[in-house]
């Protein structure tokens, strides 16, 4: 029993801390998520990883829980763009940023995959940590996880003096 009341705690507490705020709408309906802004009349809400638009017109009342500081985690990454690097395809997913320096591709064996490489970039553009094998990667081959990972790290991203400390984002590199 005492393991189920702390499974059902722990689920009523992960709730609580994703929704920050509840949106009560003019037709009596209730929202729950985090709000992302409020702008020109229309406020836009991350709710279940998808982003919300709602007419001001058509919100009766939000209610605030508690204040977690907004990573802007709840909002979709940027579209992916896709550049070509000395014959390899390199895509690149990152909200807000532009590549400015490619990586630096290369590859000494005849291996084939694509590598989905984790990154995090800070507020110059420069990279601070690569995690190569993630999801959508098409190759367990260590070898091309250790070309890939110095490959992104070898890319520079445009600064943004005034956004996040960090951003992450995605590199992947098709062999």
């Amino acid at each position: 029993m005492k393991p189920f009341l702390t499974l059902i705690t722990l689920t009523l507490l992960s709730f609580h801390l994703s929704a920050q705020h509840t949106i009560v709408l003019t037709n009596d309906q209730k929202i729950e998520g985090v709000v992302l802004s409020i702008e020109h009349d229309v406020l836009t809400l991350a709710t279940n990883g998808e982003e919300e638009k709602i007419q001001m017109k058509e919100v009766s009342s939000i209610f605030f829980k508690e204040y977690v500081p907004y990573d802007g985690a709840f909002v979709k990454e940027g579209e992916e763009k896709v550049l070509q690097v000395d014959g390899f395809t390199v895509k690149y997913q990152i909200k807000g940023r532009e590549m400015v320096r490619p990586p630096k591709v290369s590859i000494g064996t005849e291996d084939k995959g694509a590598v989905v490489v984790k990154i995090t970039i800070d507020r110059y553009g420069n990279i601070r940590s690569a995690e190569p094998g993630m999801p959508g990667s098409t190759t367990s081959n260590q070898y091309l996880y250790t070309k890939a990972k110095t490959a992104a790290k070898s890319a520079q991203f445009d600064e943004n003096l005034k956004g996040p400390l960090t951003t992450e984002g995605t590199i992947t590199i098709v062999y």
